[in-house]
């Protein structure tokens, strides 16, 4: 890097599981760690415009054991965008790029870094270039939730003409997931997304031909086989960016014979590590479990969306999507830097239509 970098920076961070309202402290000087002098890796100086909020962040902060990082503080938020202050070694990315990113997992833990800090170091594989016209909070938000949905939908083997059941379409990942099946199955495919009423304008704007309000069926699983049960109105897969088990324990009723239940996981009553762990139990059972109806299975394939490093190809596929219009972030609400908190309790409330952001920096809304 051309000159000296800042060895602190200001950021949420927190040091032991708790909810975010407890555990998030904003401190103005968490240390900033960059990779050896020596090293041949392009690492990249961010400074941070916007953040958004994942469900994997809350779980992050409340139910991971805090043994697993190898920092004694860390900062939240997988999903970020910003621009390059600083490259060492580089190759890729110069001083004033914009760009979108997506730390995996395992280098969170490892170190400590987050979307949820003025300023990152981060190695430029995990980076990809904001589209020319789009602003940095068009692509706040894009990466989880659509490297999760486009994972699912290439899981499930969704084709152009398929009939395709989106289940929480008006959620981060669901409202990705209606745009990039609508891109797959063309205007010969159908769609129907279950969401709550009050959004049934969004999702059928992001391309759903249908809209099931949940609040109006006590018997979700009952009311889609009557409505979908049919000769030809079954679906050929169902993308379920909620995790409802239920819809899957019933979804012979409306889904083919051969079709694919795809969650992006196993919903879970609270963020406790029992109910986690719960949720991860009930997803290897799916798995496992015999299909045929008469020993107690659903009689279709479950899939789940495990993510961890999406990759930059599938990256760039999706910064692509957004630029070429395919796909847009939806966005529920947008908080300002000391409104984290207030961030995370719109999320955890479960009912967000689409993501929820951060504005980090000083720039755009």
């Amino acid at each position: 890097m051309s000159t000296s970098p800042p060895k602190t920076t200001e950021a949420w961070t927190y040091t032991s599981p708790s909810t975010p309202r407890t555990a998030l402290t904003l401190t103005t000087s968490h240390p900033l760690t960059f990779p050896p002098s020596n090293s041949s890796e392009e690492t990249l100086l961010i400074s941070v415009s916007h953040a958004a909020l994942n469900p994997g962040d809350i779980v992050s902060l409340t139910a991971m054991p805090f043994f697993l990082h190898s920092t004694p503080s860390a900062v939240p938020a997988f999903d970020f965008c910003g621009t390059v202050l600083q490259s060492h070694n580089q190759a890729r990315f110069s001083p004033g790029d914009n760009v979108i990113c997506f730390p995996p997992l395992p280098h969170m833990l490892k170190t400590g870094i987050g979307g949820l800090q003025k300023i990152v170091p981060i190695p430029a594989k995990y980076c990809v270039r904001l589209p020319q016209g789009k602003n940095l909070i068009d692509g706040a938000g894009l990466m989880l939730a659509g490297c999760t949905a486009l994972l699912q939908v290439r899981q499930a083997g969704v084709k152009k003409g398929d009939r395709i059941l989106v289940v929480g379409a008006s959620g981060g990942v669901g409202s990705a997931a209606v745009q990039i099946v609508r891109d797959v199955v063309g205007l010969g495919g159908y769609i129907a997304g279950v969401c709550s009423g009050r959004n049934e304008g969004l999702v059928r704007s992001l391309g759903a031909d249908e809209v099931v309000d949940y609040t109006l069926h006590k018997d979700l699983p009952g009311y889609l086989t009557e409505r979908f049960g049919g000769e030809g109105r079954r679906f050929d897969h169902v993308i379920d960016g909620y995790g409802n088990q239920e819809l899957y324990k019933s979804c012979a009723g409306f889904l083919k014979e051969g079709g694919v239940y795809d969650a992006a996981s196993i919903h879970y009553a609270s963020y406790r590590l029992w109910d986690l762990l719960g949720s991860v139990v009930t997803i290897g059972l799916n798995i496992l479990w015999p299909r045929a109806q008469w020993l107690g299975g659903t009689g279709r394939r479950f899939k789940i969306c495990s993510l961890g490093d999406p990759g930059l190809e599938m990256m760039e596929l999706l910064a692509g999507m957004l630029g070429d219009g395919k796909v847009r972030v939806v966005r529920d609400s947008v908080w300002g830097w000391r409104e984290v908190k207030e961030g995370f309790d719109v999320l955890m409330g479960g009912h967000a239509a689409g993501k929820v952001v951060i504005r980090v920096g000083e720039g755009e809304e």
